[in-house]
C-alpha cells in the first residue's frame, strides 16, 4: 500500500486576509484521508475556528486539493483561496498549505 493510501493526517496553520480592519490566526489538523482516487491521489476535510479578535470568531471549512508528492513517499495538499464563515458581519478570504503526511 502506498504511502498516499495509509491512514493519515495533516497538520496546518495560517492567517487570514484583513477585513473589518483586523485579521485571525488559525490552526489546526485535517481529518483523516478520504477515499482516493483511481491514480491513488486523494483530499481531507478540514474544520478549525479561527483565533479571537474582536470578541468573535470564524470557522473554516472546507476540502483541500488533490495531493501533491513531494518525494519519499511525502506528499502535502493546499487550500485555495476560501472564505470564512459569516461572523460578527463579515468574511475574511484565508489559503495555506498542509504540512507532510503524518500516519495515524
Amino acid at each position: 500500500m502506498s504511502n498516499n493510501r495509509r491512514r493519515h493526517v495533516h497538520n496546518f496553520s495560517g492567517i487570514t486576509q484583513i477585513n473589518d480592519n483586523h485579521r485571525h490566526g488559525f490552526s489546526g489538523r485535517t481529518g483523516v484521508n478520504l477515499l482516493p482516487t483511481r491514480s491513488g491521489r486523494h483530499r481531507h476535510r478540514y474544520n478549525v475556528r479561527t483565533a479571537r479578535v474582536d470578541d468573535h470568531r470564524h470557522r473554516l471549512i472546507n476540502i483541500t486539493s488533490l495531493s501533491i508528492n513531494i518525494g519519499n513517499g511525502r506528499h502535502i495538499h493546499r487550500s485555495f483561496l476560501r472564505l470564512s464563515t459569516r461572523d460578527d458581519g463579515h468574511r475574511h478570504r484565508y489559503r495555506f498549505v498542509t504540512g507532510r503526511n503524518i500516519p495515524v
